[in-house]
């Protein structure tokens, strides 16, 4: 076996590949683990001008199934979704006697009901004025305005869902403030700090109304920190905090800090230069959480670029990711809460793959009726293999040609993931192909079971459904087979295994020739992890003949991570029970089927898991649709 390696070896150096050999001792990781939070589960997006319809935009069809996919990553991939203008789904209602205002809330119900059934966490930025109401206020009753607007918005929904939902949003100031094109209420400097402090004003009562002990936090203030004399508002909130930092209305400094297109290093590196600025001019602050809401390679989510297209993206947010890892790892960036990717967006004709967005969108407008059509993007599988790390992990290594990984872990019971990762950012390859070994020395702890392991990945060409849609000639409206062609490539592969092993193997040896750029993760799992039930199963029409089913799992994180793919199951009422993704590895929450030309997609559902050692979890409730 040895010489048949070095042989591989020996002929990838001789083809000019990316050669590396490295070896992995989990005994000795084990005892090097710092708690992981998963920090960079956050997306975002800004409803399309004008601001005013950015209810009839985020209840659309197309912007809810954009939403219910994102929220089908496991183990809340995806938790918390960033929307600017949230507010303009308000409308003013009346005022009674007493001039207190009353608003309709309808809309945002609607729409915060939908993420909540997605599994997902609004961040509500108090952003945007109710419809119909700013020109009924004078500038008298502004302070009143916000901090009973605030009041009434955080009171209602933690009535209508609970504190322990509710305190896992995220409330934050208005985004970029001192830009023209957000301040679109003219705010001065005074006004500004005036509308902050009666948010967190706001808030208190809220918590006080709710439970007199209740404290909900708020972030802010969102800004991008250039000059003081063009981002004065930004700027003049830190200087009032910093003067008394106990009165301080944020309890999580946020900022925003994008890449030039280039580099996945410069968004760290700007967030340190950045925070290296505000430690030195205001010190009282140093002791403040802080977030990078906007950790971008590059700004303009709608300019089209190609390699937001493919892996190279993937590969550019998890390299983001684990240089973050690192900086909190070695103390660098140790007040660092979150970051948040803006890629929630909708991508539209003809750039349907090449914006910054996680899922391409398909506008099928000559269908009767009209139908959207999404294919999940690299982008999407990255964020679901950075899913699966455990709750504690390693300091990230970075190898040469912009090689680099994390292990991750939990020890009762044992698992174990080791996430890596190759490209040369934005830029094409020096390199096509990478030649791996792998030499994965096991813990003793799993001695006591046996222990089962999968490789998967996302590789260029391989994992890549615009590669398939440019190879068609970017058809606006593909056809059937076009798309279970792209369908095909979306997700991750399994590349090794599943395999088990028994009792007592030390050494778990692999090798791999991927195609750059790559990311690639190896799953430890315990025979002691149970199979996972599957809860709320959902069935959402396309068109006549097909359908989107989506569901939930039902247990801890820890099961989810065991989870090898899933089984979705479906008969008519003239059939025996057929799996339908028999052919289609489905690592994700939700599967569109579709329905042979002669068959239907009306009748029963239900869903399973499958884990690494090959056990079948149990069903879902069997779900009914009529088609």
């Amino acid at each position: 076996m040895l010489v048949l390696l070095g042989l591989l070896f020996v002929v990838a150096v001789a083809n000019g590949e990316s050669v590396h050999r490295l070896n992995f001792n989990l005994e000795e990781a084990l005892h090097n683990g710092k708690p992981l939070d998963r920090f960079w589960t956050s997306t975002g997006l800004c409803p399309p001008a004008p601001r005013e319809r950015a209810a009839e935009f985020l209840l659309s069809e197309d912007s809810l199934r954009n939403l219910e996919i994102i929220g089908a990553l496991p183990n809340r991939g995806i938790k918390h979704v960033r929307i600017h203008w949230l507010l303009e789904m308000m409308r003013f209602s009346h005022y009674d006697d007493k001039k207190t205002i009353f608003y309709d809330f309808s809309k945002l119900d609607a729409f915060l009901d939908k993420l909540n059934e997605f599994g997902l966490y609004p961040a509500i930025e108090l952003m945007g004025v109710p419809q119909g109401i700013y020109e009924r206020e004078s500038k008298r009753r502004f302070g009143y305005f916000w901090a009973d607007l605030t009041m009434q918005l955080a009171a209602r929904y933690l009535h209508r869902y609970g504190m322990n939902y509710v305190l896992d949003w995220r409330f934050e100031t208005w985004n970029e403030p001192d830009l023209r094109g957000y301040n679109v209420l003219n705010f001065t400097t005074e006004e500004y700090i005036s509308y902050v402090q009666s948010t967190r004003l706001g808030l208190d009562a809220a918590g006080r109304l709710f439970n007199n002990q209740l404290h909900i936090p708020l972030r802010g203030p969102a800004g991008l920190f250039k000059a003081k004399l063009h981002h004065p508002f930004c700027w003049g909130i830190l200087e009032l905090c910093n003067e008394r930092p106990r009165k301080c209305p944020f309890e999580v400094l946020s900022f925003h800090r994008k890449g030039s297109g280039a580099r996945a290093d410069e968004i760290l590196d700007g967030g340190l230069q950045l925070m290296d600025q505000i430690w030195e001019r205001f010190p009282n602050l140093s002791g403040f959480k802080v977030s990078n809401d906007e950790a971008d390679p590059i700004a303009g989510w709608s300019t089209p670029r190609e390699f937001q297209s493919n892996v190279k993206y993937g590969a550019m947010l998890v390299s983001t990711v684990l240089q973050h890892w690192s900086a909190k790892f070695q103390g660098r960036f140790v007040n660092l809460e979150s970051i948040s990717h803006d890629n929630a967006f909708l991508s539209y004709h003809p750039f349907e793959f090449n914006q910054r967005t996680l899922l391409a969108r398909f506008e099928m407008n000559e269908t009767h009726p009209r139908e959207v059509q999404f294919v999940a993007k690299p982008v999407y599988s990255a964020l679901g293999m950075l899913a699966s790390l455990g709750p504690l992990a390693t300091d990230a290594t970075f190898e040469k040609d912009n090689l680099s990984y994390v292990i991750s872990y939990d020890l009762e019971p044992f698992y174990a993931s080791i996430l890596l990762t190759q490209s040369n950012d934005t830029f094409e390859p020096l390199k096509k192909r990478t030649a791996l070994s792998l030499n994965i020395t096991l813990p003793t702890l799993s001695s006591s079971s046996r222990i089962a392991y999968v490789v998967e990945g996302l590789q260029a060409g391989l994992n890549d459904p615009s590669g398939v849609w440019n190879y068609y000639g970017r058809p606006p409206y593909p056809t059937r087979e076009q798309f279970a062609e792209m369908r095909s490539a979306q997700f991750s592969s399994v590349i090794v295994g599943p395999g088990a092993l028994e009792s007592g193997v030390k050494m778990v040896s692999i090798v791999l020739s991927l195609r750059i750029p790559w990311i690639v993760n190896v799953r430890f799992c315990s025979e002691k992890t149970e199979p996972i039930g599957i809860v709320n199963v959902r069935i959402r029409k396309v068109n006549s003949k097909e359908v989107v089913i989506f569901w939930n799992d039902a247990v801890k994180q820890i099961s989810s991570r065991c989870i090898l793919t899933y089984e979705v199951w479906h008969r008519n009422n003239e059939t025996e029970w057929e799996q339908i993704n028999k052919d289609n590895h489905t690592p994700f929450m939700f599967y569109q089927f579709v329905a042979a030309e002669t068959g239907t997609t009306g009748g029963h559902y239900r869903v399973r898991s499958v884990d690494l050692f090959g056990r079948d979890g149990a069903f879902s409730k069997t779900h009914y649709y009529d088609g």
